[in-house]
């Protein structure tokens, strides 16, 4: 029998839990740890977090509130933000992430994709690519919080 699988994926803006529309007008909607107890109470499948202004401000998802989301996840999670090195990745994961996300640097430099899919195995990375229309209603694939248009 058939059964989806329920991910939510919650985006994260200065430590707290936000919405936007069209990666824009965010807007502040609670904290992610009360969140994240929500949907281990629903038991969803898996849970993504996504620190969505780390590649703009040249840093990482802070590795304390991973450590911190590992400590109240009862379910696989995966967290992504400002990943350019496998460092970075090797911390978020003994931080108790399953999974890392990479976004906008997968865009300037695929072949960091095959590095560290070579390096930490494949089912450990995942690439999260935002698409949008732009002005003349050309789908095109967007990094850095739907900022910069790539092609």
């Amino acid at each position: 029998m058939f059964r989806p699988r329920i991910i939510p994926v919650l985006l994260i803006q200065n430590q707290a839990l936000v919405k936007s529309k069209q990666f824009k007008k965010h807007r502040y909607i609670g904290d992610p740890i009360n969140a994240v107890r929500i949907f281990n109470d629903l038991k969803a499948d898996e849970i993504v977090l996504l620190d969505i202004d780390a590649t703009k401000e040249k840093r990482t998802i802070p590795i304390d509130f991973v450590s911190v989301l590992s400590e109240e996840t009862n379910m696989p999670f995966s967290v992504g933000g400002g990943i350019r090195s496998i460092e970075q990745v090797q911390a978020i994961l003994a931080s108790g992430a399953e999974k890392v996300i990479i976004g906008g640097y997968a865009i300037e430099n695929p072949d960091f994709i095959k590095l560290v899919s070579d390096y930490f195995g494949s089912s450990t990375i995942v690439v999260c690519i935002d698409v949008k229309n732009n002005l003349f209603k050309n789908t095109r694939v967007f990094s850095h919080n739907g900022k910069r248009s790539s092609k």
